[in-house]
């Protein structure tokens, strides 16, 4: 006859619940490695079969783009910028973000577009494509097919630059922005284009959360140079922010993060990096306390001419060692979201919204007011004096 045995049946127990919770520690120790293996897309990218191209000429393959029959001279901002915005695709299925992942283009609509590309609407007009970007898992790794389809997705961000190249009149600033992955694809745009006479035309460039090695202004950057005050022009501005915590990310950062350098992309390898200190706006390692701070923004679906109130003094930060070291944010809204992968994600807010949005406008004002850029053929006949023609009778020579 069968006897139930209480004492074996709550060791049982015990012990099954011990497991789970071995589990879920594991689990949480490894999630960002267990986010990592699960984002592989299983299959080399060079039988990968591409998500079809975005037409640039289309309104359709922008996320942001001016209304172009509008006359540019007319409106108030008068640079024109062009925004490479970060990661919102994990992987997963694709290397490369497709076309039309109706999904991922809404994130970009709700919070990309008011966090990462609205702060630079006072600066000009704004332009950002959508474009077939890597997953987040060709940035996890150095294998060779993940740096393909980083190749792959800045070949998108290469032909919608030069679209915009036709649409910007040469007598307009430009302000180049790129956050996340869209840091690593600016960097390569300042090394294709900005190494002849449109550098003129370059009020400032952002390289943000993306490795910019010092050494590349010596390589393929060698024309330009870093934004060392507030009021120069024709430089870069870049940073990588963590918090004390970020300990695990920030030395991912500085050692495995790919860089192109003007051939293949390797690893940084703690090369040193820029640091500009975003509410300085120099390489000095001196603090700058909260109260230096304009403010972030966390916005959600916000319509795109609607701007969001700046959350002001939330943090102090310090450039040490090429990294941005943040105070942890007052407001929850702005810190890293606790989730897997989370050390990895785009942020759903910009913690110097408001800092990038006035120092844009001020470099854009400032390289106009230098007067290095062509004037508008407009602009030239306004300071002539227009006199009118009176008709008056001809007297012809009188033949004998």
């Amino acid at each position: 006859m069968f006897k139930f045995d209480l004492e074996k049946y709550r060791s049982a127990i015990r012990g099954g619940l011990g497991l789970i919770l071995i589990s879920l520690v594991l689990i949480y120790v490894y999630r960002d490695d267990i986010f990592q293996t699960i984002q592989d897309p299983g299959q080399p990218f060079q039988t990968y079969t591409p998500p079809q191209a975005p037409d640039y000429t289309s309104m359709e393959s922008w996320l942001a783009q001016p209304d172009l029959g509008v006359d540019p001279f007319a409106l108030t901002a008068k640079g024109d910028v062009f925004v490479v915005v970060p990661s919102v695709y994990r992987g997963g299925s694709h290397w490369n973000l497709p076309s039309d992942d109706l999904k991922r283009k809404n994130k970009l609509q709700r919070i990309v577009r008011p966090n990462y590309v609205s702060p630079y609407g006072e600066a000009g007009r704004l332009f950002a494509p959508y474009y077939r970007q890597a997953s987040l898992y060709a940035f996890m790794t150095n294998r060779e097919d993940a740096q393909q389809a980083q190749d792959f997705a800045y070949q998108d961000v290469k032909r919608a630059f030069q679209q915009f190249i036709k649409q910007s009149p040469p007598e307009r600033p430009i302000v180049l922005v790129g956050h996340n992955q869209g840091a690593s694809h600016v960097q390569r745009l300042l090394a294709d284009f900005f190494q002849g006479d449109l550098k003129q035309r370059l009020a400032v460039a952002y390289v943000i959360d993306h490795p910019l090695p010092l050494d590349a202004f010596n390589g393929e950057l060698s024309r330009l140079s870093s934004c060392e005050t507030r009021d120069k022009t024709q430089c870069v501005v870049a940073f990588g922010s963590f918090t004390s915590k970020d300990k695990v990310i920030a030395k991912r950062f500085a050692e495995k993060s790919l860089v192109y350098n003007g051939r293949i992309y390797e690893a940084v390898a703690n090369r040193p990096t820029l640091c500009i200190n975003p509410l300085l706006w120099t390489q000095s390692e001196d603090y700058a306390p909260d109260r230096l701070h304009l403010g972030g923004v966390a916005a959600e679906g916000l319509d795109p001419d609607m701007q969001p109130a700046p959350l002001r003094n939330q943090t102090g930060v310090q450039c040490q060692d090429g990294l941005l070291y943040v105070d942890t944010p007052r407001s929850k809204s702005l810190r890293r979201p606790l989730k897997v992968g989370g050390k990895f994600r785009t942020l759903p807010s910009n913690l110097f919204y408001e800092d990038l949005k006035q120092d844009a406008k001020r470099r854009v004002e400032t390289l106009l007011n230098a007067q290095v850029l062509p004037e508008r053929a407009g602009a030239l006949l306004d300071d002539f004096e227009v006199q009118d023609v009176q008709n008056s009778p001809v007297t012809l020579p009188k033949i004998d």
